[in-house]
């Protein structure tokens, strides 16, 4: 029979992994959004961040307990560590997915993305997707070695940030479309440098060993 305090561990696995679950559905929402400036969409995303910041408070809260309840050994207090540092990375996940949502809210009737660029948003919206699906893979079943092997993931967000930079300076556009193009390009970029830090974190938990973050 499994002991109270793993069974506590695993329920902050599961809340941690809820969280993954509701930023890997915001920002499939919010980049669909983007992408047919769909507001009804957009504010659904908005609305649903706060269930996500809620969730970090319960993961706060089970922490406190798990830390002056029990004593632990040192690969447990590495997964305990490492879950108040996921949940941050994962609350700011949210509130970058809120931010692509906020800006369709912000521009419309507008559409955010001029058409020339839609195919780069559409690339960048899908690999953020697929890197937010993988997390909570990793995060479910805390596999170390799908953990390894985000940054390779997280290189094509990068990529396609440079991608849409190098076309701004020759495509003419007002200093308000490059202005939410180059932010819009960087709120999809650091989602997946805080997907990779969590994965950093996941290492750690299960091995020990410690991955320098690149973001």
């Amino acid at each position: 029979m499994q002991n109270p305090f793993h069974q506590h561990l695993d329920e902050l696995n599961e809340l941690l992994v809820d969280m993954a679950r509701r930023v890997s559905d915001a920002i499939e929402r919010a980049s669909a959004a983007l992408l047919e400036g769909d507001t009804e969409a957009a504010e659904a995303v908005v609305a649903e961040d706060q269930h996500v910041n809620a969730l970090q408070f319960r993961v706060d809260d089970r922490i406190i307990e798990l830390m002056t309840q029990y004593d632990a050994v040192a690969s447990d207090l590495r997964f305990v560590l490492g879950a108040v540092r996921i949940s941050v990375d994962l609350e700011r996940m949210g509130d970058l997915a809120k931010h692509v949502a906020k800006s369709v809210l912000l521009r419309t009737p507008a559409a955010v993305v001029p058409d020339s660029l839609r195919p780069d948003f559409a690339a960048m919206g899908a690999a953020a997707v697929r890197v937010a699906e993988k997390l909570v893979v990793v995060l479910e079943e805390q596999d170390h070695l799908q953990a390894t092997q985000m940054g390779l993931d997280d290189d094509e967000l990068d990529a396609i940030q440079e991608r849409i930079h190098a076309q701004l300076p020759g495509l003419g556009y007002g200093p308000q479309t490059a202005g939410d193009v180059a932010l819009l390009a960087r709120f999809f970029e650091r989602f997946g440098d805080h997907a990779v830090r969590i994965s950093h974190q996941v290492v750690y938990a299960v091995t020990g060993d410690v991955h320098l973050d690149r973001s």
